[in-house]
């Protein structure tokens, strides 16, 4: 889970005198080119310094630079200017985060969901915060919140993926099931949903579905394991083999592999394999044991 940044433009009249290295600024932005940008900006910012809108895109650029400290001091002077501008609240909290001051960045980030415009950026990045923090409930709370804001892919995936870290497989599969509605191209959820329905104990549906994230993302390299452990589930012992095989090519020291493999052997009436991938799971196991 990563946090997001707030990019839309608060809204301002354009100073004649200053506008024209701001319009320039907003030219050069858009074009990529952000030194250029940064300094058509502050070279608007020197002829009105208390210009909140120019503040933002200053900091916006600043950000896009890497350098979270000089935006947080260029946001914190738009705050002062307008201290209800949920875009700025939302870039200081990223720069706290950015700067490794979480607490910091979590009062940010409930400053700016409680300020009116309500900002969905806000609340998936404090349910980012508070589920790497073991902060369960309310990791659910934000994440549901940004959903009922701007309902897409990437949030249901968050959400999904605090209920599957819960054991909760029926609600996470849900989720995964509406990022993948969002987005059917969404990789992360056709995987995550294969997973669920593993968990679950629907080992043909699984299969299914490791096979189509498979299909959309080779780098995948676990699909060939747990589909193995599915097809083995489903007693298709011969397909199973094969998938562990092509998984080994991948992972080769992994000892659960080695022993799903040694079950899959022992099911074929493959005994010798069997001895040897045992021997090999054993052997990762001790071997993880001393590290």
């Amino acid at each position: 889970m990563t946090s997001r940044e707030q990019d839309n433009r608060p809204q301002g009249d354009d100073n004649l005198s200053g506008g024209v290295f701001f319009e320039n600024g907003r030219q050069a932005e858009h074009a990529g080119r952000l030194e250029e940008a940064r300094r058509a900006y502050e070279l608007a910012l020197e002829q009105e310094p208390r210009r909140h809108d120019w503040l933002y895109r200053l900091g916006c650029v600043l950000m896009k630079l890497d350098l979270s400290a000089e935006a947080e001091l260029v946001l914190r002077q738009a705050v002062e200017v307008q201290p209800d501008a949920t875009a700025c609240l939302t870039n200081l909290g990223v720069c706290c985060d950015r700067l490794g001051r979480r607490d910091e960045a979590v009062l940010w980030y409930r400053r700016s969901t409680q300020k009116g415009g309500d900002s969905a950026v806000a609340h998936h990045n404090l349910g980012a915060i508070y589920a790497e923090a073991g902060r369960t409930q309310e990791a659910i709370r934000s994440f549901e919140a940004a959903i009922a804001i701007e309902p897409d892919a990437e949030g249901y995936h968050n959400l999904g993926l605090v209920h599957y870290g819960e054991a909760e497989y029926t609600r996470a599969l849900e989720c995964f099931e509406r990022a993948l509605g969002c987005d059917p191209g969404f990789i992360r959820g056709q995987y995550y949903a294969a997973l669920c329905l593993m968990k679950c104990g629907m080992y043909a549906d699984a299969c299914k579905r490791f096979e189509a994230a498979w299909k959309l993302d080779p780098r995948l390299v676990r699909v060939p394991f747990y589909l193995g452990t599915c097809l083995h589930k489903l007693q298709r012992y011969e397909e199973a083999r094969l998938s562990l095989e092509e998984a080994l090519e991948y992972t080769p020291e992994d000892g659960k592999l080695h022993y799903q493999m040694a079950l899959t052997c022992d099911a074929l009436g493959m005994p010798q394999q069997a001895r040897l991938h045992y021997s090999q799971a054993r052997a990762a196991r001790e071997q993880r044991g001393a590290n």
